[in-house]
This record gives C-alpha cells, sequence and structure tokens, in this order.
C-alpha cells in the first residue's frame, strides 16, 4: 500500500498545485475548530431553553471534548481503510448532520448524544488535513501551507466567542448548529471534486487492545480535568481516573511496540526534532488556552462587559494570529522554524509579563493589547513548530504524528483549563479570607493592588451602616482577589513560554539549500585518465575494476 506520508501523483510543485485543495482543507478544519468554543457561550441560554441545570449543562461541552479525543487515534487506521481522501469527505459530511441535529435537539440527553456525533468527525478532520498537507505540498513549502492552515485550526477558537454572543443576543441558539450547514456542505463538495484522490489498496487489520487501551486513558484523562474542580482535586473519582489514565497510556505503548502494524507507530518518538516539538506544542498550547479562556473571564467577571463586548473586544487578537501565520510559515520555509520559534516565545514572555501587572483598575484596552501582542508571539511560533517536527519524521510515519500531535494538543488544552481553573480558585479562596482578615481587623498593610478610595469609602459604610452595608467592601475585595489570582496565573504562564523559547532554540534552524555534489578534483581526473565531462563514466568505472582487483 502506497505509504501515508508519501505525496499524490500529479502534486503540483508550486502553489497552483495545492494551494486550492489547502483552502479547501482550512474550510473543513475551521468549521470544527470553531464548534469548539462557540458553543462555550451560548450555554446559558441554552439551559434555559431546556430548563437544565448549569452542572447538567456542562455535559454539552464535556462529551464533545472527551469524543473529539476518543476519535484521534483512529484516524492512521481509517485513513489507510477508507482511503484518506474519502475519509476526509464523510467527516464533513457526518459533522454537518450532527450540526443539523444539535439544532434540533429537544432535551440534555439528544443534545449531548449530537454533539458526540460531530465530535468524532471533528477530531478526525485536522490530523487527515494536516496528513493531506504533507501528501500534496512540496517539501520546500510545508511551512507556508502550514501557516495558512493554522489560520483555520488556531484562529477559529478565537472567532468562535464573538460569533457565539452575537447568535445568542440577536438571534437563537439553533442558529449556533444551523450556520455550519452550507459551510459544511460546500466543503464536502469541494473536497471530493479538488482532493487529490486515493483509495485503499489494503486491509489492514484493526488494533483492538491498542485502541481500547488509548481511548480509555484519553477519556480517563479528559473526564479527570474537566471534572475535577466540582469534585476535587484529591477525590476518589479524580484520582481513580488519572490512575487507570496513567495505567492504559503505559499499557498502550507496551502493546503498540510489539505490533507490525500499531494503530499509532511510536517509532516517532525516536526523533528528536518531533518530540522536542511535542514539548514545545504542549508548553504553548497551554498558554493558548489558558489565555483564551481566562482573558474573556477577566473581561466578564472583572471589567463588567457583557459576553458579546467580550468576545468583541477579543477579536483584535485573533486577527493579530491570523495575520502572522502566514508570515511565520514563510520564515520557516526561508530560515527554518528555530529562528521564528524562538522569537515567538519570547515575544509571547514579554506580553505575560505585562499582563501579570494587571489590577481591578487596569483598562480594557491595556489587557487587549498585551493579549494581541501574546499572539503575535504565538502565532509565529505554532505552525513552525508543528510542521518542524512532522517534517522532520519518515513518510510512513507522518500519519502517527499528525495523530499524536493532536492528542497532546486536546490533552494540553484540558490540562491547562483544569489547571490553570484549580490554581486561581485556590488563590482566590486562600487571597479572600486573608483580605478580608486584614481589613476587618484594620491591622496589616493594605492589600497589594487594591485601590485605596474604593476600600476606604467601602469600610467607612460598613462602620457607618453595619453588617447591611459590607456588601460594597465584599464586591471590591472579590474584584481585587479575582484580578490578582489571574496576574499569579500570568506569571506561571510567562514562565512556560521562557521555557519554550528556551526549548526553540534546539529546533532545526536554515534548511541547506539542495546542490549537486562537488565534482572530484582535477588532479584525481587526469590520474584516472579522465576528463570532467567523463568523470561519471570512466572515473566510476576504474574505480569499481581497482576493488575487484583488490
Amino acid at each position: 500500500m502506497p505509504q501515508a506520508g508519501a505525496r499524490e501523483d500529479g502534486g503540483g510543485s508550486s502553489s497552483g498545485g495545492w494551494l486550492v485543495p489547502l483552502l479547501v482543507l482550512m474550510l473543513g478544519t475551521f468549521m470544527g475548530a470553531l464548534d469548539t468554543s462557540s458553543v462555550n457561550v451560548a450555554l446559558p441560554t441554552i439551559e434555559h431553553s431546556m430548563g437544565i441545570s448549569p452542572d447538567d449543562g456542562k455535559w454539552i461541552s464535556t462529551a464533545y471534548t472527551l469524543s473529539m479525543g476518543v476519535a484521534i487515534p483512529l484516524s492512521k487506521w481509517l485513513s489507510e481503510r477508507v482511503g484518506i481522501t474519502r475519509l476526509y469527505v464523510y467527516c464533513l459530511i457526518a459533522f454537518t448532520v450532527g450540526s443539523a441535529l444539535c439544532g434540533l435537539a429537544w432535551n440534555l440527553t439528544s443534545i449531548v448524544a449530537f454533539r458526540i456525533l460531530q465530535a468524532i468527525p471533528g477530531g478526525l478532520m485536522p490530523v487527515v488535513g494536516m496528513t493531506l498537507i504533507f501528501m500534496m505540498v512540496p517539501k520546500e513549502k510545508i511551512g507556508t501551507a502550514m501557516g495558512i492552515f493554522g489560520v483555520g485550526v488556531i484562529v477559529a477558537p478565537g472567532i468562535g466567542p464573538t460569533l457565539g454572543g452575537w447568535l445568542v443576543e440577536y438571534s437563537t441558539w439553533p442558529m449556533l448548529f444551523y450556520c455550519k450547514i452550507p459551510i459544511g456542505v460546500l466543503a464536502a463538495i469541494a473536497a471530493r471534486l479538488i482532493l487529490p484522490q486515493r483509495k485503499p489498496t489494503s486491509w489492514p487489520r484493526f488494533d483492538p487492545w491498542g485502541f481500547a487501551t488509548i481511548a480509555v486513558a484519553l477519556f480517563s484523562l479528559l473526564l479527570a480535568t474537566s471534572q475535577g474542580q466540582d469534585w476535587g482535586w484529591t477525590s476518589y473519582p479524580t484520582l481513580i481516573l488519572l490512575t487507570v489514565s496513567l495505567l492504559c497510556f503505559a499499557l498502550f505503548v507496551v502493546i503498540e511496540n510489539e505490533l507490525d502494524n500499531p494503530l499509532l507507530d511510536l517509532r516517532v518518538f525516536r526523533s528528536w526534532p518531533f518530540v522536542n516539538s511535542m514539548f514545545i506544542i504542549f508548553l504553548i498550547t497551554f498558554a493558548m488556552f489558558g489565555t483564551l479562556f481566562y482573558i474573556p473571564q477577566l473581561l466578564l467577571g472583572v471589567m463588567g462587559l457583557s459576553p458579546l463586548d467580550a468576545g468583541l473586544a477579543m477579536m483584535p487578537t485573533a486577527a493579530c494570529m491570523a495575520v502572522m501565520m502566514p508570515i511565520a510559515g514563510r520564515l520557516s520555509d526561508r530560515f527554518g522554524p528555530r529562528l521564528p520559534a524562538s522569537t515567538g516565545m519570547l515575544i509571547a514572555t514579554f506580553a505575560f509579563v505585562h499582563l501579570a501587572q494587571i489590577t481591578r483598575d487596569v483598562p480594557k484596552e491595556n489587557v487587549i493589547f498585551w493579549a494581541s501582542v501574546f499572539n503575535l508571539g504565538l502565532g509565529l511560533t505554532m505552525m513552525p513548530v508543528t510542521s518542524g517536527g512532522v517534517a522532520a519524521l519518515a513518510p510512513r510515519l507522518v500519519n502517527s504524528g499528525s495523530a499524536l500531535n493532536q492528542v497532546g494538543l486536546r490533552s494540553a488544552s484540558a490540562l491547562a483549563v483544569a489547571a490553570l481553573g484549580a490554581l486561581s480558585t485556590a488563590q482566590s479562596a486562600q487571597m479572600m479570607s486573608d483580605r478580608g482578615a486584614m481589613v476587618n481587623t484594620g491591622l496589616g498593610p493594605r492589600p497589594a493592588g487594591a485601590a485605596a478610595p474604593a476600600t476606604a469609602t467601602a469600610t467607612a459604610a460598613a462602620g457607618k451602616g453595619g453588617a447591611t452595608d459590607l456588601y460594597p467592601l465584599y464586591s471590591v475585595l472579590k474584584l481585587e482577589v479575582t484580578a490578582t489570582a489571574y496576574a499569579n496565573m500570568f506569571v506561571l504562564l510567562a514562565a512556560m513560554c521562557a521555557l519554550a523559547g528556551v526549548l526553540a532554540l534546539f529546533m532545526p534552524g536554515r534548511r541547506p539549500a539542495a546542490s549537486a555534489p562537488p565534482p572530484p578534483p582535477r588532479a584525481t581526473l587526469a590520474r584516472a585518465g579522465a576528463t570532467p565531462g567523463a568523470a561519471g563514466g570512466r572515473f566510476a568505472g576504474s574505480r569499481r575494476a581497482r576493488s575487484r582487483s583488490v
């Protein structure tokens, strides 16, 4: 069977041969990535419409995340069994049907079931799309192609909250799903007509034990991280799930190393550039999703913006990333991934250092500016690192590398929201207790970052009006504590970006230009009795003759 990483016959060596198929791939993956973040904004409206509690409503997003993670490891086997282009078209059709059914959902059970139907093709599309890119695009243009592809994969989560907020405010929540139907239909037709076709030539055996172990491992990890905040991080369900996840990951490694045709080929981890890129992707995905989730929370909870205003305020950050990614791809093709990746992480670290100085009184323009600067750095880093790691693999390993890349990205995003949420909650509770005690007793210095006039006014009101007027003081303290907790979180993210910048220095540098081997020296040719023009014939033949005589 042709290897998954091999290029299609007729793949163009210029942009005319691969640019249009690349745009088709970007359209499909953009639609899947957009669904991840846009629905979160509409959850309160969906809960109110269906009469369900917020605790139950969280499963609308949790089920999507869990199913998407479990589906990713199937990508390699399905690509070989069904055909990679045909699989991509099937995923587009299934995702579109799932979107239509989600819009028709009538209760919690139905919408969770339809979200699972959406999530399975939604998890496969980015992996299949990335593999198709490495099949179609010449190696010297991979950075540029991945930069364009990244506009759909990475920027969509930034646009999602704005779209969700606008539709919820000016339309109905089913439109959040119905608007994807025409896009999905057009993308499926275009993929069928434009993408290079390849039919499977063999029927690889399915690896049931490998799939069972990796599916349980990912399901347990994602469920523990999504519910750990509610269950408690030291509760028995959370600890059991994390233990099961660790054991199943270890068992998966043992099983895959014993098979001739594994579900995912773990030989990708023998490539240092790929392993290094996975470390960097984990760190920057952690920072990206922490920012994507908690900066809107900062705008909503501390600065009092509406969901739509918060979504609109985040648009400049998404625009910065969209502009930077194609530029980063061209830089990667010209200089290798090391320069754009290390420079991007330096910019991201600088942005987080400034975000770590926020208080409750900081203007929202400052927050948006430095979040945009961070996204500039992220856009400069993400695709050069991803393409540099996968490009270092042998063609037969590209499909497994793409799938493991997405597994790392999904795991990092879930861990980011869970871990940073736990850190923020714990810090807020502790600081609220400490600062409340200091204000009530009048002991100790004024908390760092507190606004003296507002706190003083609230304290005076509490003294005159008694317990009834303690609420202004509580409100001020809560805003101060929340802002400080977010500032401390940004310090941690700055350290992670700095570490990613150091690792980026070990990425490949400038790719050497292809050139013909230098001709042998004239003296050697003369001794061999050959002219430079005949070096490839008589000189080589005399060398073989001498070798045979010896």
